[in-house]
């Protein structure tokens, strides 16, 4: 199944958004403000089954997480959800 993650979903124990979080200038944020991947999820959709298993994670998610941890230098998974 193909999941889905909502960007703007506020996290547990706080009040606001992790973006909030990051200054302007960081090189995520600036790769935030041009990086569209709309198109990724129509790409992918019929690699996944509609009506079986758990839900997959959001393939948006998935890519800007591996460009975040090869522009951070972060190559360890646990570390990069850290």
């Amino acid at each position: 199944m193909l999941g889905r993650k909502e960007r703007d979903q506020l996290e547990l124990f706080m009040t606001g958004s992790l973006r909030q979080l990051i200054p302007d200038d960081h090189i995520l944020a600036k790769v935030d403000r041009v990086l569209d991947l709309s198109w990724l999820r129509g790409e992918v959709a019929d690699l996944y089954c509609d009506d079986n298993g758990r839900p997959g994670i959001d393939p948006e998610v998935a890519v800007r997480l591996m460009l975040a941890g090869f522009l951070l230098g972060i190559v360890h998974d646990r570390r990069l959800m850290r």
